[in-house]
C-alpha cells in the first residue's frame, strides 16, 4: 500500500484529501504545518507528499527545498490557491513532480498521485538496474588517503561482513551517514531498503508510532493497522541518526527489539519477527551520557557491537586538498576549474569546525561565485580567506584591485537578489545595461540565460 503525506494548514482540505485518498486505497497521514510535515517526512517513508504552497512558517517550497537537501526519496506535489507560472517553475526546478491549483477535482488529484507513485517506482527500478549493470564503489564517497581514513574504510569493510549492530561516532559533518550507507552497500543487504531515522526529528508518541507502528483502536485516531518503520525495513538496514536524543522510554523498547528480534506494534500483545541490521550514529560521547544517566547502559553495549569512529578533518589535514579536488569534480564535472594558489593555501590552512560538510559547502559557494573562471581567494567565505597570512596572499593588491573585487561582489550580489534580471541590476547599480554588460565581461561574470 502506497503511503501519502498531506501537508496543509486548512483542516477542511486535510479532511477532504484524507477521505479521498483512503477511499482510493492509500495510507494517509496529515500535518497541519510545514514544520510538522517536514518532521514526518524526515522520520517516515512516504511515496508521495502533497503540500500546500503557502502556509504560516515553513512554506511548501521550503519543505521541498529541505527534503531535497536531505536527499529524501519521495515524490512531492505542490498545491496552491495562488497558482502562478513563476511558482510552478520554481517548484519544478526544485524537484516537484507536479503542481496543482486549488480547487481541484478528486479524479484529477487521484490521477496525479497515481502518476507520481508510478514514476517513483519506475525510477527506483531504473536505479536498481543501473547499479546491477555498473555498480558504484560505495567506499568512493569516503574520500581521503590519510592513515585515519584508510583505517575507516577497512573498518567499514569489516563491519559490512558481520551481522551485529554498528555504532558510528564522530563530530557533526564528518560523514557518519556516508559510513552507514557504505556499510549497507557493501553488505549482503545491499539490494534491500536503507533508511535513516533522525531521532531529533520526532518525539513522544509520534516517535513510537513511526518506529513500531500501531494496531486499530490503540489510541484515538488509530482507525487502521499500520506497520512501523522497523517492519518496513525488514531485511534491510535502519540507521538511527543522533541516537543520543532517543527518549528513555523509546530506548527501552528499542532494546527489547534488539534482544528479541521481535517488534510489537502499539496496542498489540504479540510481537512480529523482523530481520533488520541496526546502525546508530552520534556526535555525542555515549559513555559520558551513560554515566550522566541520559542513556541506557545496556542499550549502549548492545549498539556498540562494532564501532567505527570518524576523525575530524583538522586531525587529517593531508586529506583537505584531495577533498577539494573531489568536490570540484563532483559539482563541476563537465567544466574542471583551476584553483588559485592563495585560495588553495587558505583552504589548506583553515581548521573546518564543520568538518567535511563545511568544506563541501565552501566549494559549492566558490564554484557559484567563480562563474566559470578559476576559483580565487575572493570567492571563498571570509572565515576561510582570513586563515591565510597576509604575506601569502596574491600580489594583486592596492586600491584598484580592492575596487575590482568590491565591484564584482556588488554585481554578483545584485544578480542574486534580482534573480538574474539585468534591468533590475542596472537600475540598482545606477548604470546603463550596456555598462553593466561591459562590467560583467570585465569580471568574468556569466550572463544569465
Amino acid at each position: 500500500m502506497s503511503r501519502v503525506l498531506v501537508i496543509d494548514d486548512d483542516p477542511g482540505t486535510r479532511s477532504t484529501l484524507t477521505a479521498t485518498l483512503r477511499l482510493a486505497g492509500y495510507a494517509v497521514e496529515t500535518a497541519e504545518s510545514g514544520e510538522a510535515g517536514l518532521d514526518l517526512a524526515l522520520a517516515g517513508v512516504f511515496d508521495v507528499i502533497l503540500s500546500d504552497m503557502r502556509m504560516p512558517g515553513i512554506s511548501g517550497i521550503d519543505v521541498l527545498r529541505r527534503l531535497r537537501e536531505r536527499l529524501v526519496d519521495t515524490a512531492l506535489i505542490i498545491m496552491t490557491g495562488f497558482g502562478t507560472i513563476e511558482s510552478a517553475v520554481e517548484a519544478m526546478k526544485l524537484g516537484a513532480v507536479d503542481f496543482v491549483q486549488k480547487p481541484f477535482f478528486a479524479e484529477e488529484l487521484l490521477l496525479r498521485v497515481k502518476a507520481a507513485t508510478e514514476r517513483r517506482q519506475l525510477a527506483r527500478q531504473v536505479r536498481l538496474l543501473e547499479q546491477r549493470v555498473s555498480p558504484a564503489d560505495p567506499l568512493a564517497s569516503l574520500v581521503g588517503e590519510s592513515e585515519a581514513m584508510v583505517r575507516v574504510r577497512d573498518l567499514v569493510c569489516r563491519a559490512a561482513t558481520v551481522a551485529g549492530t554498528v555504532l558510528i561516532t564522530g563530530e557533526t559533518g564528518t560523514g557518519k551517514e556516508l559510513v552507514a550507507r557504505a556499510i549497507h552497500a557493501e553488505s549482503a543487504r545491499a539490494e534491500r531498503p536503507f533508511v535513516v531515522f533522525n531521532c531529533a526529528a520526532v518525539s513522544g508518541q509520534l516517535l513510537e508510532q513511526e518506529l513500531f507502528g500501531h494496531v486499530r483502536g490503540a489510541f484515538p485516531g488509530a482507525t487502521t493497522d499500520r506497520a512501523g518503520l522497523i517492519e518496513h525495513v525488514h531485511l534491510g538496514t535502519l540507521c538511527f541518526d543522533e541516537i543520543s536524543l532517543l527518549a528513555r522510554e523509546s530506548q527501552a523498547r528499542l532494546l527489547a527489539v534488539l534482544e528479541s528480534g521481535l517488534v510489537r506494534r502499539i496496542g498489540e500483545n504479540e510481537g512480529r519477527e523482523i530481520d533488520v541490521r541496526f546502525v546508530a550514529a552520534t556526535n555525542v560521547d555515549l559513555r559520558a551520557a551513560v554515566e550522566a544517566g541520559a542513556f541506557r547502559q545496556d542499550l549502549y553495549y548492545r549498539l556498540n557491537a562494532y564501532h567505527v569512529h570518524l576523525p575530524p578533518l583538522r586531525e587529517r589535514p593531508g586529506d583537505v586538498e584531495t577533498l577539494v579536488n573531489h568536490f570540484v569534480r563532483k559539482y563541476s564535472p563537465f567544466d574542471p576549474r583551476e584553483i588559485a594558489d592563495d585560495a588553495m593555501r587558505a583552504m589548506l590552512d583553515y581548521h573546518y569546525p564543520g568538518n567535511v560538510r563545511e568544506l563541501e559547502h565552501v566549494i559549492q559557494r566558490a564554484l557559484a561565485l567563480a562563474q566559470g573562471r578559476p576559483i580565487q581567494l575572493a570567492d571563498l567565505p571570509e572565515s576561510v580567506a582570513a586563515s591565510l597570512a597576509p604575506d601569502q596572499r596574491s600580489t594583486e593588491r592596492g586600491v584598484a584591485a580592492a575596487r575590482d573585487r568590491a565591484e564584482r561582489a556588488m554585481i554578483l550580489g545584485s544578480l542574486t537578489s534580482h534573480h538574474g534580471d539585468l534591468t533590475g541590476v542596472a537600475n540598482e547599480l545606477q548604470v546603463s545595461r550596456t555598462t553593466l554588460w561591459r562590467l560583467m565581461r570585465k569580471h568574468g561574470i556569466r550572463v544569465p540565460d
